[in-house]
């Protein structure tokens, strides 16, 4: 039997299922957790993951997608990447216990130090699988990493509930994270037909530095710029209103994450796959564009239409300001949905020197918009962040098309219907809204049935003006 082609609906279809699935056990799972751990336990744990997070980005040093995008891949320059990885998730190891004592006191919890020198393991453990993963993304085998998620993920949560069981408390999460990294690293090992050996080539490693290390470099000052907005609320407005403003972000960024995960981590190896074939590189890219944008664009105008109702069901009447901020913040979420896979060309054309440029510079102009619009509360901020995005993402767009050969009348085509269907949505969920606003119904109906309308709306939308993308859409996403 023939090995099927790289597909990215085929990549997305496995990837969503492990989202999916990874969600589901994480709803099920926090909610027995929180039940047998105290509020204190899981505020460690939150402290740890920022540290975690953050030397997370250094934990391959980019080396991965250097392997999947390597067209002539040697077992050499497996080895040295191989052993790239465990040498660098174990320095980051000893640097986090180095660090954890200074830490534990910065945010004054001492308990602190023993979670980060337990956790600080997980980094050498899931550098050992590292290359297996990325060398089973290569050859698109998402089916095999899909399942490796599920079981690691559930595997690591059981774990936790049972040790919680057995009054471990607080050190029932770091069992989880320790179950999960080394569930994750031996199934990539035994998936994978390729075995690491003592071999090893200072040139090779070299040959993908540069790569590497911009994309690295890039990725820090993609997460700085992600989380400067919080830290500008905090420190300017102060925390009442950072509360409001990171829930807002959490409701607008939640299924955006997943979506962006899913499409830009499908694209990539199919866009590796293809690097001497453009066509078929911007048919691939196109077609996870408008994938991207047919999904959140309604997503977000419905969200815009019925934020009170949704807030009051969702959150409740004291959170009530987190809807004005959604006004701002769910355009900002579609347009970076729309970016999401940009990455992707930008590192399978090898210019992450070019990436690393663009995020600082956009970071450099979200970061002017929010100090600008902390003058005017935290509204402003919000709206800072909606003009910097408009004003960014024409800009990367255009370096996108470029870098593939495009037209940027492409992309436009690619993404105009998306755009009205997501405005139409909104206001058909807004005007339905209205229409039932002289009844005194509960917020839950008042949500329920505008979004079925809006929906519906939506469906008709689709299947009326762009018959086609929908034929497209159905044929991407069958498994074979």
């Amino acid at each position: 039997m023939s090995t099927p082609q790289p597909s990215v609906g085929r990549n997305a279809r496995w990837l969503a299922t492990a989202q999916i699935a990874k969600s589901v056990v994480q709803l099920v799972g926090l909610s027995i957790l929180s039940h047998l751990l105290s509020p204190a336990d899981f505020g460690v744990m939150a402290l740890a993951t920022i540290v975690t997070n953050f030397a997370g980005l250094l934990r391959d040093m980019g080396t991965g997608p250097a392997l999947i995008r390597s067209r002539d891949m040697s077992p050499t320059l497996a080895n040295s990447v191989f052993w790239v990885n465990i040498s660098a998730g174990s320095a980051i190891a000893l640097v986090i216990v180095a660090f954890s004592v200074p830490l534990a006191r910065l945010f004054n919890a001492a308990s602190l130090s023993h979670v980060l020198c337990w956790l600080a393991l997980t980094f050498p453990i899931m550098a050992f699988g590292a290359a297996h993963q990325a060398l089973l993304e290569r050859a698109s085998q998402f089916r095999t990493v899909a399942r490796s998620d599920i079981v690691s993920y559930t595997s690591g949560m059981c774990a936790a509930i049972v040790s919680a069981r057995f009054g471990l408390g607080l050190t029932s999460l770091v069992v989880q994270a320790l179950v999960h990294s080394s569930m994750s690293s031996l199934q990539m090992y035994l998936a994978s037909s390729w075995r690491p050996t003592l071999r090893w080539d200072g040139k090779e490693v070299r040959n993908i530095f540069g790569f590497s290390s911009n994309l690295t470099l890039s990725n820090l000052v993609l997460y700085l710029n992600r989380n400067t907005d919080s830290m500008i609320v905090g420190k300017v407005l102060g925390a009442i209103a950072l509360g409001p403003y990171s829930l807002a972000f959490k409701i607008m960024l939640y299924p955006l994450q997943s979506i962006a995960f899913v499409a830009s981590k499908a694209l990539y190896p199919v866009l590796s796959a293809n690097q001497t074939e453009p066509d078929k590189q911007r048919a691939s890219y196109l077609q996870s564009v408008s994938f991207v944008a047919l999904i959140t664009a309604p997503l977000m105008g419905g969200l815009v239409a019925l934020r009170e109702p949704f807030i009051a069901v969702a959150l409740g009447a004291k959170w009530a300001s987190v809807a004005t901020l959604l006004v701002w913040l769910a355009p900002v979420g579609f347009v970076q949905s729309v970016l999401s896979t940009a990455p992707a060309v930008f590192m399978v054309k090898g210019r992450t020197d070019l990436l690393l440029m663009l995020n600082f510079c956009v970071a450099v102009l979200h970061i002017a918009c929010w100090l600008i619009g902390a003058r005017f509360g935290v509204q402003g901020v919000a709206a800072g962040y909606l003009v910097a995005t408009l004003a960014s993402a024409p800009i990367h767009l255009g370096v996108t098309a470029r870098l593939l050969d495009m037209p940027f009348s492409a992309l436009y085509r690619a993404l105009r219907w998306q755009v009205v269907l997501g405005v139409g949505v909104c206001l058909v969920a807004m005007l339905a809204s209205r229409a039932i606003g002289t009844f005194d119904w509960p917020a839950l109906a008042r949500l329920i049935v505008p979004g079925l309308v809006g929906a519906a709306y939506g469906l008709w939308h689709v299947s009326r003006f762009n018959p086609e993308q929908m034929f497209a859409l159905r044929r991407a996403l069958r498994f074979a």
